[in-house]
């Protein structure tokens, strides 16, 4: 099977705040402009609706993904797909993945 992203993904490791379908913690360790792997303690579904807060290193104020859903889960981890992200956010987003580097998968 041949995985075909749209956006290039990054390896980050921070936390991120999560809520809707359901609600808690996780860290984030794959990032891209198009959605993220995290790993947390909180079981969700596929197809959940969540909106996403991402708690940026050295950045006061935290990036919010307004509409995010599960794409896919294995045990602790899960995948989302970003659907709706503000300007100002995806903006923010963009600046901090120019920093980071791409794990190319």
């Amino acid at each position: 099977m041949t995985e075909q992203r749209q956006h290039v993904r990054y390896q980050v490791e921070f936390p991120v705040s999560f809520a809707g379908h359901y609600a808690g913690i996780a860290i984030v360790y794959n990032l891209g402009m198009g959605g993220c792997k995290v790993v947390s303690n909180v079981p969700v579904k596929s197809g959940a609706r969540l909106t996403v807060h991402l708690q940026i290193p050295k950045q006061a104020i935290a990036i919010t993904i307004r509409a995010a859903t599960v794409r896919w889960t294995m045990e602790l981890e899960f995948g989302m797909e970003f659907l709706e992200v503000e300007e100002l956010e995806r903006a923010r987003l963009e600046q901090f993945l120019a920093t980071q580097v791409n794990i190319a998968s």
